[in-house]
């Protein structure tokens, strides 16, 4: 990794030439753009995917088709951290630093969609005011106290893991028995189509 240029574009030394990337389905506010101000939360997000990568390595993959650019020229790609394989666009949605960007059709959309709208149903990020209906900045909203009902417990958050074509298992993703033609998903997705757990690399079960 060279830097961050926003929270949705970054730097990366591809056989030794420092290459401008894109993060395929996700669009955080902007930071950096000629024609427009800083937007509200993106500092916010462009220190967040700075921290989720500051010292790490990282590897990239592809959409399937015929080109690998976007209008602009830079190099829209799936950004992973090594070693622990932390899916870092899904992230920046799962965590509400951006949004799905849907504009264009990619193979994990509806996973996109499904993590965002968790992201805004519970207030996370830039959706800090989706659901009190003042339209004032996330900033200037007092964070609500959730009240829990006795016995109530909270929902947890849904793990992504991922799965193949043709397998009976669902893996953490790097596990040694993925193909190329790895599929995220949520767990709870993964059991209903009856997969059950892979025994190498242990992925959740819960």
């Amino acid at each position: 990794m060279v830097r961050i240029v926003d929270g949705d574009t970054f730097v990366l030394l591809l056989d030794g030439k420092q290459t401008t990337m894109r993060l395929i389905g996700v669009d955080t506010p902007e930071t950096v753009h000629p024609q427009k101000p800083v937007e509200e939360y993106g500092k916010e997000a462009s220190r967040f995917t700075e921290n989720l990568l500051k010292g790490e390595s990282v590897y990239v993959e592809y959409e399937p088709g015929p080109s690998r650019l976007d209008r602009h020229g830079r190099t829209l790609a799936y950004l992973y951290r090594a070693p622990d394989g932390l899916f870092v666009n899904l992230e920046i949605v799962r965590q509400g630093y951006g949004h799905a960007y849907i504009e264009h059709p990619f193979q994990y959309l509806d996973l996109f969609r499904h993590y965002e709208t968790r992201a805004r149903e519970a207030g996370k990020g830039l959706w800090g005011n989706a659901a009190d209906g003042t339209g004032m900045p996330a900033s200037l909203v007092p964070s609500p106290v959730q009240a829990q009902k006795p016995g109530e417990v909270a929902e947890p958050e849904q793990a992504t893991v991922y799965i193949t074509r043709t397998g009976t298992k669902y893996h953490r993703d790097g596990c040694r028995y993925l193909s190329r033609g790895k599929t995220a998903v949520t767990l709870e997705e993964a059991k209903r189509r009856g997969l059950g757990q892979c025994s190498v690399c242990r992925p959740p079960e819960q």
